[in-house]
């Protein structure tokens, strides 16, 4: 299946490119590596894939910065947001427009398909310079006749300026005031017919006439008119001519009464006439060239319906038939397929019967291999000087690549990229439509239990196949009314179209049952585990954020007790979850009622007795929720990134005050979330804060837990470092309450440790102290400071003491302060202690 999904990618048309984002030292895009490349690639970049692959963009093209479009910080931003993208832009380096679909599912990682649009582009371009530059006096008005824009000439024929134009009605800068009935009526014609192709009368600005043929053609967009386009030729100088002509033919008439014609006069006619002839075969072979050119066809059909006309004969080579013989229904019956012949027949019907003022439609037809093609097919009725139906003439050009490559680009967008099955774009799309109907299904959240560490025993490239077997495993249980979705990393939805509790459960103990047994990729057996979350609609919503929240909640209840098992959402996880949004929209209102509150809590150095520093510690002013209850909930909903710029900034800004003060400054601990450690602008704003209020970055200490450690281990080392080199301390809190702490202290750039207070208190109880001297000497081995957190009693301060602690925290010395509390014991001595 690699194989044909890797020759798949190497063989589309569209090219293909794979990356990861290089950043530098603050951890800003500064360039990116190419992973693979297609043949599509080589093809148009002109780069071969021998030269590319593995080697930074700035290696293969040096001058990549110096192009007009920034593609090292769009591809960042995709690659570190996980987002996806699109584009249309210009390559001064490459010289080509290209349509950029750039999409990224793994931190770091990106896919990038490129659309070269030069063609299209030039021809929108040609577009606006025929507009502005045409010989002809072009004005395009909007739906209320109303003029929106014109052209120079235009203008020169009529004598105006531009701003005399703009905002104007068309009939009455052109037509005088006593003529404006007959301009209205042919206004309201063409609106009705969609075309107008008439000779009249038009006035300057000065009211001088103009004879002119008038082309008008109505513009529409989603089947609704929105305007209009009129062509002016002048015909002036022709109708005076015309005039002349027939004043001379009467007098011709006179000569050749009179019998007077002169011989030198006749053969000037003649050659007139052959050089006329001459003209008109050389338009009529430049005109056949343009057609072949296009690789179009064009036809005619009589009112009988009978082609009787075809530009190019290559139409019959393709199509194997001889089209001049047959009428259009017998050749659509052959070559057309039949879900299209229908729409076709009734477009030329309507066509006949002016129910449609042209032909604009598409068909799939059969060639002579037996090949689908896909051909638009434009054309119009030609009508007599009476107005009665003559032929209908048009266009048949090929557009069987350009539906190739919408069908694909359409592939792209709704699957995922590893695994081939649909994508979380297309499910939400699958759920809305059938919520839309009033139908009821059920969502089967499964997220892969612990699949990280596959990935970090294995790496990524054997946890992609492991996620490739699931898959094919998955699709292996053949559930009835089901489809399966990718939704994320190790996270998929199972959607299935009914929702009988009874079979439901029955599925979900099926797809259970199947990671009971080991999952084998290379020789290699993994033992994986999943945990589901289910919820059904409408019972359980009918908002498509809501149900994936509820599916959320119910997953994790699942891995939270015990994994390997699977929740409905029910009215309990509904409080819980209503509790949350309630909370949510609490935090919220905290934030933009500025009802966020810092309490400060020293920690005291054991050997000198004084405040060596102080922990900001959050809480909600006047209203009763703890933080162990809203943090949590902060750091679910995203809202914990927002309170934590404010807790930083307003730190920062108190220390600022302090020092102002004159005060015996102390730095100041922040409590750090991983998601906001993760945020790739935390670093900068973390330095443009310190350098604003003008402080010591030493003065700032950050304390992260465990959690930050256990994802993007290189990634979190290189950002740590990045703080460090600022002068910034970091210490790791609740240390203990993790299964391998003691492994992260020899290799994480930090200085010091909290120890948590269940730990220090479970073995105190245990009269175990010992444990905990043990873990403080190992500590003190790596060069590392431990702070022992929530010292209440007398006794715990002396035998921590004793066992050579560093720092101390709780109530025994003091309750967390407001800040101008903490003022007071900046310097304050507990020696007495």
């Amino acid at each position: 299946m690699k194989n044909r999904y890797e020759m798949i990618l190497q063989k589309s048309p569209i090219a293909y490119a794979n990356h990861k984002i290089v950043l530098d030292e603050n951890n800003i895009p500064c360039d990116y590596i190419f992973l693979e490349v297609n043949e599509a690639f080589e093809k148009m970049t002109g780069l071969k894939k021998e030269n590319v692959i593995g080697k930074k963009v700035t290696q293969v093209i040096p001058n990549i910065k110096e192009d007009d479009f920034d593609w090292i910080k769009f591809y960042g931003e995709v690659a570190l947001n996980k987002s996806e993208k699109e584009i249309t832009s210009y390559s001064k380096i490459l010289n080509r427009y290209y349509k950029i679909v750039t999409f990224s599912q793994e931190k770091e990682y990106f896919t990038t398909l490129f659309l070269d649009v030069t063609k299209e582009t030039i021809i929108s371009n040609r577009y606006e310079i025929l507009f502005k530059n045409n010989i002809d006096a072009i004005v395009y008005f909007d739906k209320n006749n109303i003029v929106v824009d014109v052209n120079e000439t235009f203008l020169k024929m009529f004598k105006y300026k531009k701003e005399e134009c703009i905002g104007k009605n068309l009939d009455e800068l052109v037509i005088i005031k006593e003529k404006r009935d007959e301009g209205k009526k042919n206004t309201i014609n063409l609106f009705k017919e969609g075309t107008l192709d008439i000779s009249a009368i038009r006035y300057t600005k000065e009211l001088e006439p103009i004879y002119v043929d008038i082309r008008g053609m109505i513009v529409r967009q989603s089947d609704q008119i929105i305007g209009g386009y009129a062509i002016y030729t002048d015909v002036t100088e022709t109708v005076h001519y015309q005039k002349q002509i027939e004043s001379t033919n009467e007098e011709l008439e006179a000569t050749i009464c009179q019998l007077t014609a002169n011989e030198e006069e006749l053969r000037a006619q003649y050659d007139e006439i052959q050089e006329y002839l001459e003209k008109n075969e050389e338009l009529k072979q430049k005109y056949e060239i343009a057609i072949r050119a296009t690789g179009s066809f064009v036809w005619e059909i009589d009112k009988n319906f009978k082609l009787t006309h075809h530009i190019s004969q290559d139409i019959k080579n393709i199509l194997g038939i001889d089209i001049a013989s047959e009428s259009i229904y017998e050749i659509i019956n052959q070559i057309v397929l039949p879900r299209d012949r229908k729409k076709l027949i009734e477009e030329f019907k309507k066509n006949e019967k002016s129910f449609k003022n042209e032909i604009n439609t598409q068909i799939r037809v059969k060639d002579i291999q037996g090949n689908i093609r896909w051909y638009l097919v434009k054309g119009k009725k030609i009508t007599d000087r009476l107005g009665n139906f003559k032929t209908i003439n048009g266009v048949l050009v090929e557009i069987t690549d350009m539906k190739q490559k919408e069908e694909h680009i359409r592939y792209l967008a709704e699957h995922d990229s590893l695994t081939g099955i649909y994508n979380r774009r297309k499910f939400r799309q699958v759920l809305k439509e059938a919520i839309n109907k009033n139908k009821q299904g059920t969502i089967l959240l499964l997220d892969l239990d612990n699949f990280k560490n596959i990935n970090d025993t294995l790496g990524h490239l054997y946890g992609d196949k492991i996620l490739r077997k699931i898959v094919e495993t998955l699709k292996a249980l053949n559930l009835k009314d089901a489809q399966l979705f990718r939704v994320g990393g190790d996270e998929f939805v199972i959607h299935i179209s009914k929702d009988d509790i009874h079979e439901i459960k029955l599925y979900a103990r099926n797809i259970l049952k199947i990671f009971r047994e080991k999952i084998k990729v290379e020789d290699m057996e993994q033992p994986i585990t999943a945990s589901i979350g289910i919820v059904r609609y409408p019972l359980d919503g009918k908002d498509i954020d809501d149900l994936f929240k509820k599916a959320d909640i119910a997953m994790y209840k699942a891995k939270f007790s015990g994994k390997n098992k699977y929740l409905l959402f029910n009215e309990e996880m509904k409080i819980e979850f209503n509790e949350k949004i309630n909370i949510e929209n609490i935090l919220r209102k905290a934030i933009k009622e500025e009802k966020l509150l810092i309490k400060y809590q020293p920690v005291v150095d054991v050997d000198t007795g004084k405040t060596i520093y102080f922990e900001a510690l959050l809480r909600l002013e006047n209203i009763n929720i703890s933080p162990a209850v809203f943090i949590p909930t902060a750091e679910e909903s995203e809202i914990i990134i927002q309170i934590g710029k404010w807790v930083i900034a307003e730190v920062a800004g108190q220390i600022k005050k302090w020092k102002e003060k004159g005060l015996p400054v102390k730095p100041v601990a922040i409590n750090i979330s991983p998601k906001q450690f993760s945020d790739s602008k935390f670093i900068k704003y973390l330095v443009q804060t310190i350098k604003q209020n003008e402080i010591d970055p030493s003065l700032i200490e950050l304390e992260i837990t465990e959690n930050v450690l256990l994802e993007n281990k290189q990634e979190t080392i290189e950002r740590l470092n990045a703080i460090k080199k600022l002068g910034i301390k970091i210490a790791l809190d609740d240390f203990g309450t993790g299964y391998s702490s003691l492994n992260y202290l020899t290799y994480m750039p930090i200085d010091k440790i909290k120890m948590d207070k269940s730990l220090k208190d479970k073995f105190i109880e245990l009269d175990k102290i010992q444990i905990i001297d043990s873990m403080i000497s190992i500590a003190h081995g790596l060069g590392l400071k431990v702070v022992a957190e929530g010292v209440e009693e007398l006794e715990e301060y002396k035998r921590l003491k004793k066992g050579k602690c560093d720092y101390m925290q709780g109530y025994f010395f003091s309750k967390p302060v407001g800040k101008e509390e903490a003022e007071k014991i900046l310097d304050y001595d507990y020696k007495s202690f």
